[in-house]
């Protein structure tokens, strides 16, 4: 007797569904889509116990024949796809042929609809069974309903999560959905809570507060690129974080996508601006050719794989890159300052520390704000007085000016770190509280990075040789120049090992093996080395360690002027590692505290 046998299209289309319906939520995901490659203008979405009782989805789309119906619930059955090379340029978002039979093998399901007004058909089928078709009254379009999810099938039915939990997954699609086909009308309607209605748009920034809340409607759009090379989209500014990642929706030619790939290049374009553990929230469009990406390596479409990663990943770390660059520089625009030249500079050649140098801070000469004499520093690290580091002195000019200049008035520091300022805002007295070590962290990183200087090296004595493994040095030797000019001193050592023979100098305490880890990590992650970004970092924790730190008094003159030169930089709201620097508080705020105002 044959051991192998074919199975019964009722099996395999419930073996299909296995993959292609995981909840109520994904049937809704599998019929939305085909309603917008019918061509739809109008779709009207409801549902019942959070889609275990009732989905349906309605749409004006072209709609179907009376044979196409039973077509529809074939295995393999598509309008989308005729030859194998049509697979390298879908346009579509279903192709497969597999949801409509494994959505009817798992439900009580009917189809209806037509081509023309008036002349339409239903069909119904039960399980995988059809029982019929019937000529029917509808307009141009389809609607497709599915009761009774997985009733037959207890085992799977038991998986489904609460109807709380199922009915909040549906919104999430709806929500990817409508924000992915702002032309198109939408209708939706839950068997909870108030129906939906979202009209058409051309701007699919006005679909960000119905469907994601008044909160995120404060995000800010960009564009990068021409079609068909474009990214754009919504991004928060730096004052708007949350706990998780929740708030990421990403899309590649219209379609809702969970990408690593992606993920990653947000989470290296939001560095610095947002504090660790803090997480913006952005809505992301990736708009490229078809045959630059491979829609085809998931039953649910869900996840995609690009022609050329490197490249992708280079193109949305930098075009959101560019986006949080032009939110940044907010706090100075509240005040209209204009912004300052950068021409003080943190001198790093160490043959010049032994000799420092105490210019007058307000002086002329030093335009750049009362902490404009970086230069003045013997030694980043040095562990001196105060005064030793930043002397002041006063001149006719600075006394003059007193302190209340440019719309800020200093009012003091609690507990010798937390600088108070009183704030001419737009709209009307703010007190702001302001981190004295971060805030100078910032101004020293971007005297640093923006200017490009170079670390000081300091040799390891001895030197330290780190051990890789074969392919790990052969990935890693081209960009041993590269290294170098970011302070790393490193050579080959045998067939799989590097010895170290430097590292900037305040990075000496680093494990040489944890930081190149760190460098192979970026190299899988990017395909390559970025200096800028290796060097963003270094210049980071370099201005870390070189701020001045909490419990350290600072004259007014000079309290008042590290806050001057904060406003001047592009990204006066986060330290260079993301924490907040600025806290405000508004007159009514104060008042409404002290039961002022209601």
């Amino acid at each position: 007797m044959a051991k192998i046998r074919i199975l019964p299209d009722q099996v395999a289309n419930q073996i299909a569904a296995g993959e292609v319906v995981e909840r109520p939520a994904s049937v809704l995901k599998e019929l939305v889509e085909n309603a917008l490659d019918a061509g739809a203008t109008s779709i009207e979405v409801a549902w019942e116990e959070g889609g275990k009782r009732l989905l349906e989805v309605a749409d004006d789309g072209s709609g179907m024949a009376r044979d196409d119906l039973y077509l529809a619930l074939e295995r393999h059955a598509t309008s989308k796809v005729r030859t194998a090379e049509d697979l390298g340029h879908l346009g579509t978002f279903g192709f497969r042929g597999e949801a409509l039979p494994s959505i009817a093998s798992v439900s009580r399901f009917e189809l209806t609809s037509a081509e023309a007004e008036g002349a339409g058909h239903r069909l119904r089928s039960e399980f995988g069974v059809i029982k019929g078709v019937t000529p029917t009254a509808r307009s141009r379009g389809t609607t497709v309903s599915v009761r009774d999810l997985f009733a037959q099938l207890p085992a799977r039915r038991r998986f489904l999560k609460s109807t709380d939990t199922e009915h909040a997954q549906l919104w999430g699609v709806v929500a990817r959905l409508a924000l992915s086909a702002p032309g198109v009308h939408w209708t939706i309607r839950p068997d909870r809570g108030t129906p939906l209605v979202l009209p058409p748009v051309e701007d699919p920034g006005l679909r960000l507060a119905p469907l994601l809340g008044e909160k995120l409607a404060r995000l800010v759009p960009f564009v990068n690129g021409e079609s068909p090379w474009q990214l754009r989209g919504f991004v928060s500014p730096p004052d708007l974080s949350f706990r998780d990642r929740n708030h990421l929706y990403l899309f590649v030619n219209g379609r809702a996508v969970r990408d690593r790939l992606l993920l990653a290049a947000l989470a290296e374009a939001w560095s610095g601006t947002f504090a660790k553990g803090s997480y913006p929230a952005a809505v992301l469009f990736l708009e490229l050719p078809p045959e630059a990406v491979d829609v085809n390596v998931h039953p649910t479409k869900a996840e995609v794989r690009f022609r050329e990663p490197q490249r992708i990943f280079a193109w949305v770390r930098g075009g959101a890159e560019e986006a949080w660059a032009k939110l940044r520089g907010g706090l100075a625009s509240v005040l209209e300052l204009p912004p300052k030249p950068l021409e003080a500079e943190f001198d790093l050649d160490p043959s010049r520390r032994a000799a420092p140098q105490h210019p007058r801070l307000w002086s002329s000469e030093h335009s750049g704000g009362a902490l404009g004499a970086y230069q003045a520093l013997a030694s980043p690290f040095a562990t001196r007085p105060l005064e030793t580091v930043y002397a002041y002195e006063p001149t006719p000019s600075s006394v003059a000016e007193g302190l209340g200049t440019g719309g800020l008035r200093y009012l003091g520091s609690f507990q010798q770190t937390y600088l108070m300022v009183e704030v001419d805002g737009e709209r009307g007295p703010e007190l702001w509280i302001v981190d004295q070590h971060v805030a100078h962290e910032r101004v020293l990183f971007e005297r640093l990075f923006l200017r490009r200087h170079a670390p000081a090296i300091q040799p390891l004595l001895p030197s330290r040789v780190v051990q890789l493994g074969p392919e790990a040095l052969a990935r890693l030797t081209p960009f041993l120049a590269e290294l170098e000019a970011a302070g790393v001193e490193a050579e080959p050592f045998g067939a799989d090992a590097l010895v170290v023979r430097g590292l900037p100098d305040f990075l000496v305490d680093r494990d040489p093996q944890a930081l190149l880890e760190d460098l192979l990590e970026r190299l899988e992650r990017e395909g390559r080395v970025d200096l800028d970004a290796f060097r963003r970092d270094l210049n980071a924790e370099l201005a870390c360690r070189a701020a001045i730190k909490k419990h350290h008094a600072l004259p007014p003159e000079l309290a008042l002027g590290l806050v001057q030169d904060l406003l001047a930089c592009e990204v006066p709201n986060t330290c260079p590692h993301g924490r907040p620097i600025i806290k405000k508080l508004t007159l009514d705020d104060l008042e409404r505290s002290f039961g002022r105002r209601v």
